[in-house]
């Protein structure tokens, strides 16, 4: 009888912790705040604007910070702000969140980022929760 006691004792002290300590599983088609980590920081690279003697070269580039994301070029530059993301798939994440520089509007914006540099597109509200594309994914960016 008291082998048996202390077999049940020393069972639930070895099983109990590992049946509580469970690890828990990310949710990968889950909406989170703000932009991941390994996404944030200044990617930049150079393009020529103009032709012969009125070229010039210009920064285009994307910013990523802890709640915002901006994409600046020698045009208008787009600015998010309140951004959840997604990882949709490896290396892809998608990115949601307001427009603020003159529509007010959620955009949403595709991103492919491989080692050190990335690819993006955005997507415009066209109505009844529909996105359309604009445009198509960006040259490859590298991390500044």
């Amino acid at each position: 009888m008291r082998k048996m006691l202390a077999f049940v004792v020393v069972s639930f002290s070895v099983g109990l912790p590992l049946a509580i300590n469970q690890p828990t599983t990310a949710h990968a088609a889950k909406w989170h705040q703000g932009t991941p980590k390994v996404l944030r920081g200044k990617w930049e690279h150079k393009i020529t604007v103009g032709k012969g003697q009125n070229a010039f070269r210009a920064p285009e580039g994307v910013k990523i910070t802890k709640k915002g994301f901006s994409a600046y070029s020698f045009a208008d530059p787009f600015v998010m702000e309140k951004v959840k993301y997604q990882k949709t798939s490896k290396h892809y994440y998608t990115f949601k969140g307001i427009e603020t520089m003159y529509s007010n509007k959620t955009y949403k914006v595709r991103i492919h980022q491989v080692g050190k540099r990335l690819q993006f597109v955005t997507y415009y509200p066209n109505g009844g929760g529909h996105y359309t594309k604009m445009g198509k994914m960006t040259a490859w960016i590298p991390k500044k």
